[in-house]
């Protein structure tokens, strides 16, 4: 078993969809679906609602609503986010509270770029693995990309589209694993163990 750079979800197996399927992953490009995977809030560990609401004061200049409407207040229990618990972001005018009103993209993210901060350090993990996700142990395919995403079946592969990102959680020796399991892909669909 890999040992995480950091606490990160642990993985055991992997879904091969994500050398599989496909989306249209530059979504600051893309003209047709106006930030859709945003429309539903996401989850947030505690720690990461932590860091967001410690810059509260200058995430306010881009979020419109009040900090009070940021996050629900249910809080959930799940040993796989590392804090071991983790809440939602809320839903504003139909779409999740950090996504831009006034643009395209996410709010958290434009004010780590204004501030020249790395956005891994604010932005949920969720957010920025998306469309690849972790459950029950196995790295696999965000439910939404199975859904009638405008952007899917377009574009790069999910593993290709967020290899980087992988690498920034999981470190090298998880992209070694899942490179060497993309090279010897022999059509398998069940999902294979990360040693």
């Amino acid at each position: 078993m890999l040992v995480p750079l950091r606490s990160v979800p642990t993985l055991q197996h992997v879904d091969t969809d994500i050398f599989e399927l496909t989306y249209f992953g530059k979504c600051m490009q893309c003209t047709f679906c106006g930030d859709w995977c945003c429309q539903w809030g996401c989850d947030v560990n505690l720690k990461e609602r932590e860091a967001i609401l410690s810059v509260q004061e200058g995430l306010k200049r881009f979020v419109q609503a009040p900090v009070e409407q940021w996050f629900e207040p249910e809080v959930y229990e799940d040993p796989e986010y590392p804090s071991g618990k983790y809440v939602r972001a809320a839903r504003v005018n139909g779409a999740c509270v950090f996504r831009s009103q006034d643009g395209r993209g996410c709010n958290i993210h434009r004010y780590a770029m204004a501030e020249g901060r790395d956005y891994h350090s604010l932005k949920p993990m969720v957010c920025w693995l998306f469309p690849v996700c972790w459950d029950g142990g196995t790295l696999e395919p965000s439910e939404e990309i199975y859904d009638d995403l405008m952007c899917k079946g377009q574009g790069p592969t999910l593993y290709d589209m967020v290899r980087d990102e992988l690498k920034h959680v999981f470190g090298p020796a998880l992209i070694d694993e899942l490179d060497a399991i993309k090279a010897a892909r022999s059509g398998a669909t069940q999902p294979l163990r990360v040693a």
